[in-house]
């Protein structure tokens, strides 16, 4: 394919090239992929002067029937002339490609950017028929990498689909801008999630057709990210993944029966066992994808036995097969958990009894006016309280959530560590390490859910953030980690 260095191809004649659209651009990439087969195509010198001398004889370099100067004459005729169009023609083309490759003159095929839309500046109200893929800024990508971020539940709905400070914060860093172009994806997060990863499978191929990609993934975008992965065609297209809180094995939070269960078993006021029956109810009325995709897989046989009228949950992850394993080394996985009064340790009951004021105006309230940070740390009680099905009754068995995802669940172990009932608590976490199918995994202390793309901490606590798995690391800021990770 003969491409200009705006990068987009016109309609094809002669051998595949538009020669309406050479005229627009001195400077022709010789090497490319073919219009109408969509092949790579190697372009040899008799083939180029070939498809330049039809291109000239089908009118594609414009002489009108007004009289032509000798001059115009003169360089049409030595453009006809058969050992210009074979020989030397091709030669020339091959030295000016040569010069504008050198000086970073014509833009690098891997993504072909001005097919894709600015990234609006406002929210969009109306719901996404399909995947959407949007430039972040209008600079040409060159020879940088492609950046994707994919966002989580309703981020079709937010200004930059919530990664705005993120993306800020990135564009300010030289290295960075020498590295990686910034794209966002836009989807429809009320769908199911198999109709999300077939969606995002054909963009990724349409957007991305040369590859090298690295994927920024939160929440549910993880999930999705991995699924779409386990197509080696997809797969060969993405290089790294960042997931930031993803729950690859569901979350308790989406088990209706069990999260019931908990509330009417661990709420001893009939009034608070109303207020969170009812609020926990109408949420998920209108989330009913994630009950019946994201639901806990049971890994570790804590779920008590829901209605028979509910199948049993086939498990998200299944990392038994080598295929898998090998996709999986390419992901970098965050996982986060928000101090509460069962971690890092237990609080004591006159603790408990003095705090209770001082929860309520903290969480409760906050959390009815729509605050999404107290709604979190609500949350985040409440999957900690969850009843389990083989330990005491009154054991705590997930004190380490960020509110929406067990660390557990986000953190890609193997099955059988997975199994075991102590990982969701502070024992040994070092073993989370070494159990691991991730390339590399992180357990951020003291962050909700929303911490990994809004940076903001439970009042009182430093932006400086320790992950847990690693002793030799000094502790950053949310994104200093993320730039981190994205630059080794």
């Amino acid at each position: 394919m003969l491409v200009s260095s705006g990068g987009i191809p016109s309609t094809t004649d002669s051998g595949g090239v538009s020669g309406a659209y050479l005229l627009k651009s001195p400077i022709i990439v010789l090497a490319g992929q073919n219009l109408t087969s969509g092949q790579p195509t190697q372009w040899t010198a008799s083939a180029i002067g070939h498809n330049v001398k039809g291109l000239l004889r089908c009118g594609y370099f414009h002489h009108s029937t007004q009289k032509r100067s000798q001059r115009s004459k003169w360089a049409y005729n030595m453009a006809m002339h058969p050992t210009l169009t074979r020989l030397i023609l091709p030669s020339l083309l091959a030295v000016l490609v040569s010069a504008s490759s050198s000086q970073n003159c014509f833009a690098s095929d891997s993504v072909d950017s001005t097919s894709i839309e600015l990234l609006p500046k406002n929210k969009i109200k109306s719901a996404p028929r399909k995947v959407e893929i949007y430039q972040y800024d209008e600079s040409p990508i060159g020879d940088r990498k492609p950046l994707l971020f994919v966002h989580g539940l309703l981020g079709e709905y937010h200004p930059m689909f919530r990664w705005k400070e993120l993306g800020e914060y990135l564009c300010e860093k030289p290295d960075f801008q020498k590295q990686y172009k910034i794209y966002l994806s836009r989807f429809n997060t009320s769908l199911s999630l198999t109709e999300i990863t077939d969606e995002f499978r054909t963009s990724l191929r349409n957007h991305f057709p040369s590859g090298d990609v690295t994927i920024v993934a939160i929440s549910l975008a993880g999930t999705v990210v991995r699924n779409s992965m386990k197509d080696p065609s997809v797969n060969n297209l993405v290089s790294r993944v960042i997931t930031l809180g993803s729950f690859f094995r569901g979350s308790p939070l989406f088990c209706a029966d069990w999260m019931r269960q908990t509330m009417k078993k661990r709420y001893p006021s009939p009034l608070s066992k109303i207020d969170h029956l009812l609020g926990y109810s109408i949420y998920f009325a209108r989330h009913k994808n994630l009950q019946r995709d994201f639901a806990w897989d049971n890994s570790d046989g804590q779920m008590p036995p829901q209605k028979k009228s509910r199948k049993e949950k086939t498990p998200l992850v299944t990392v038994t097969d080598q295929k898998q394993k090998a996709i999986d080394h390419k992901f970098f996985v965050y996982a986060g958990y928000l101090h509460n009064q069962y971690a890092p340790r237990e609080h004591g009951v006159i603790r408990k009894f003095i705090t209770t004021p001082y929860s309520f105006f903290k969480t409760t309230l906050p959390m009815h006016l729509d605050r999404e940070h107290p709604a979190l740390r609500f949350l985040n009680d409440l999957i900690a309280k969850s009843v389990p099905k083989t330990s005491p009754a009154n054991d705590i068995i997930y004190p380490l959530n960020d509110g929406i995802s067990p660390i557990a669940s986000s953190l890609l172990l193997t099955n059988e560590f997975a199994a075991r009932p102590d990982i969701n608590k502070m024992n040994d976490l070092t073993l989370i390490k070494l159990n691991t199918n991730a390339g590399k995994a992180r357990l951020l202390d003291n962050i909700d859910h929303l911490t990994f793309i809004e940076r903001k901490r439970p009042i009182g606590y430093s932006e400086k953030i320790t992950d847990m798995l690693s002793s030799t690391e000094e502790p950053r800021a949310m994104f200093e980690w993320i730039l981190k990770d994205l630059m080794e």
